[in-house]
């Protein structure tokens, strides 16, 4: 077959040889079909878009027509971290622009403050029920991840964006862990602690941000052998998973250095030792 179309495009080559159509045209044509006919002699080392290269001019044209989606990988991590928000009732969920948009900051490790900004807006175009609750979620995390700073814009839109969720989804235990750590670093510490006790425990990441959150509360409570106690649980489950460098990390952490406990640094998982998890220095005394 291949050699048939070779014969026929040189043929055509030699009728209308000197004109633009055989420059234009018919030279790069048979330039693909040699090709194919190289293709067909060594065929399992000819591969187009991963596959073997076909002995014939349709099927190499419909690969050629394909178009590989470059965000199709993109797409699906995005759609496994969705499902867990989505109702039965909702409809198929189809890629759209904004959920590319979307994807890209649920997706990303870190949020700088154009990044909250940006997502902002987008919670305000966002129509998809389970895709405002993923993206608020994910904010929220993120925002727990940084060091507490003074009372800001972040402490109400934390506040307001996981009050929201809550209400949407109060089924949806996830969302009470995240809302409880926002109670905590609030300061609202019974409320963050009653929150918690309905909080999400299906998983370690989960396990591990509801003690090192409880650890807050009961450290602002001034109950800080039950702060160092839920602080060890935190650490501990880190430790197991290797987490180091994760958000899960870099929130414990920042509970860590908020309770005064030692920090992260001093409890690698690949250094354990009895000693990191001693008893911070604000145990067995008074504060001032």
């Amino acid at each position: 077959m291949d050699i048939g179309w070779l014969g026929v495009l040189t043929g055509l080559m030699t009728i209308f040889r000197g004109t633009e159509f055989a420059d234009t045209v018919l030279a790069p044509v048979v330039v693909v079909q040699m090709m194919m006919a190289f293709g067909s002699v060594v065929p399992h080392h000819v591969k187009v878009f991963g596959g073997r290269l076909p002995n014939d001019m349709l099927a190499l044209w419909k690969i050629l027509r394909r178009n590989p989606d470059s965000n199709a990988v993109l797409r699906q991590h995005y759609l496994n971290r969705l499902r867990p928000y989505m109702s039965p009732d909702d409809p198929p969920w189809h890629p759209s622009g904004q959920s590319d948009r979307v994807a890209f900051y649920v997706l990303k490790p870190d949020l700088t403050d154009e990044d909250i900004t940006a997502l902002e807006d987008e919670l305000t175009h966002t129509t998809s029920a389970s895709e405002l609750l993923l993206l608020i979620d994910t904010a929220a995390t993120k925002i727990l991840a940084n060091p507490a700073p003074p009372p800001s814009r972040l402490d109400a839109l934390l506040d307001r964006l996981t009050e929201k969720a809550v209400a949407m989804a109060p089924e949806l235990r996830t969302l009470k862990g995240t809302r409880g750590a926002a109670l905590a670093r609030l300061g609202r510490h019974e409320e963050a602690l009653d929150v918690l006790a309905e909080a999400d425990e299906s998983n370690d990441f989960n396990r591990c941000l509801n003690a090192a959150f409880q650890a807050l509360a009961h450290f602002h409570a001034d109950r800080k052998e039950l702060a160092a106690a839920e602080l060890e649980t935190a650490i501990a489950i880190l430790r197991s998973n290797n987490w180091a460098g994760t958000v899960g990390w870099k929130i414990v952490g920042t509970v860590c250095v908020e309770t005064g406990y030692p920090t992260l640094t001093e409890c690698e998982p690949t250094k354990p030792n009895a000693e990191n998890l001693a008893p911070p220095r604000w145990i067995g005394r008074k504060e001032a």
